[in-house]
């Protein structure tokens, strides 16, 4: 199950896992995901399976459209099919929106053959849950090209993926890096 992670406990998460899951170009600071959450444009949750807590996801929330910004399963608990479910509760969650999106980085920019497998299986991971790829929009945030993945119960255009999209980040981007997303 999921449980809705409480504001007071996201600095010791980003202390204990974001910072370690995810390098730092690649994640904001604690204090903007602390502000999103205030003002309800970003929110967290941690997956609990017997009173054990599994992981952690913080989604950016818009009107038609979650983005889930980070996604990890602690460390010795990957590989179980912990995160399949978690996923699939985060969808649950979320059934009243269009779409459920994540960024992937793309495998063909990878630098290594380490990095280019870790990326496929991370694409592979997403499409076993029922995410598609979108490989015709062009999606490049802080200058880190990616892929769009979705899911959603209708046939999204890409129109409508680039709007909810913008519509996300227009939540919780700050103005003065506004110009760091480019979609089309």
């Amino acid at each position: 199950m999921i449980r809705k992670l409480e504001l007071n406990e996201l600095s010791n998460i980003y202390r204990e896992y974001i910072r370690k899951d995810f390098p730092k170009r690649e994640r904001p600071p604690c204090f903007v995901i602390k502000n999103n959450m205030k003002k309800n444009a970003q929110e967290g949750f941690i997956y609990v399976e017997e009173d054990i807590e599994l992981g952690y996801a913080i989604n950016s929330i818009s009107t038609y459209a979650i983005l889930i910004s980070l996604f990890a399963v602690f460390e010795g608990n990957r590989k179980k099919g912990i995160g399949t479910k978690f996923l699939q509760e985060i969808i649950k969650n979320y059934d009243n929106k269009k779409a459920v999106i994540v960024e992937v980085e793309k495998p063909e920019d990878a630098k290594s053959d380490e990095q280019r497998i870790l990326r496929e299986k991370r694409i592979s991971f997403y499409e076993r849950v029922g995410f598609k790829i979108c490989k015709d929009i062009e999606y490049n945030i802080f200058g880190i090209p990616m892929y769009l993945m979705v899911y959603s119960k209708d046939e999204l255009t890409k129109e409508e993926i680039i709007k909810y999209m913008k519509e996300v980040y227009g939540f919780t981007l700050r103005k003065e890096f506004s110009h760091m997303l480019k979609i089309k």
